[in-house]
């Protein structure tokens, strides 16, 4: 079983989205790093760019002492496929959450569309949009997507560097065991059939009653997801190496 984790968060969120994971697990003994993307948390001041993204999630696998568990959700989940399809033989599994589908450049267009006209309301719109975020989870949930502060001016980037990957190329060539994480009502589940099949050993769970932000719908099970899959990575790879 590897004992460390790395947690890659979603877009204009940051690394305290997985305050309830990283305490749960570094509970039960492991080494947790949630590092904060460019553009975003600690590092807001700087431009989100593909380049420092990668560099961000190859300076967290390096600073694992063993080969870890890569988890991204949504944004952190488009990325961590990527990054795993690109460097093989550095990880021992990866969890990808609510980030099944083939966005493209046209949707991706549409969806950064409907995330930037929440901006363009009258008044706060951070205030507006975490209360919004609290109705459909809770003010905990608010509270910890939003903890580290709402990312702006990163959207039209993240779109257009999400809708240029070849997702399911980049799955077809990830050498570790493969989770793909879903909440049962999360709109991204649309090709969760395709993501499963491009996968050399993948697996699908879904999480019941949770939406888009499944860490934050169902903290405990998320999880349980997570110590399971760090279990199955490194069972994987004492295999390819025996």
């Amino acid at each position: 079983m590897t004992r460390s984790i790395v947690l890659i968060h979603a877009v204009r969120s940051s690394r305290t989205m997985w305050k309830g994971q990283t305490r749960r697990l570094r509970e039960r003994g492991y080494t947790v790093i949630a590092p904060d993307l460019p553009g975003h948390g600690r590092r807001r001041g700087e431009p989100f760019t593909l380049e420092a993204a990668l560099a961000t999630i190859d300076e967290a696998v390096a600073a694992c002492e063993e080969p870890p568990l890569l988890v991204g959700l949504s944004l952190g989940g488009f990325l961590t496929l990527h990054w795993a399809g690109t460097h093989p033989g550095r990880l021992a599994g990866v969890v990808a959450a609510d980030c099944t589908i083939v966005p493209g450049p046209a949707l991706a267009r549409l969806y950064g569309l409907w995330i930037t006209m929440k901006d363009w309301l009258p008044g706060d719109s951070d205030a507006r949009v975490a209360r919004a975020f609290a109705r459909r989870h809770s003010d905990k949930a608010a509270r910890r997507y939003y903890g580290g502060g709402r990312a702006h001016g990163v959207v039209r980037t993240v779109v257009q560097t999400i809708g240029s990957l070849e997702l399911l190329t980049d799955v077809a060539a990830i050498d570790v065991p493969v989770t793909f994480v879903n909440g049962e009502h999360d709109p991204f589940r649309r090709h969760e059939a395709l993501f499963v099949e491009a996968a050399r050993d993948g697996r699908l769970v879904i999480l019941d009653d949770a939406g888009h932000i499944a860490n934050l719908s169902r903290p405990k099970r998320f999880a349980k997801v997570l110590r399971r899959a760090a279990a199955a990575g490194a069972e994987s790879r004492l295999a390819r190496e025996g």
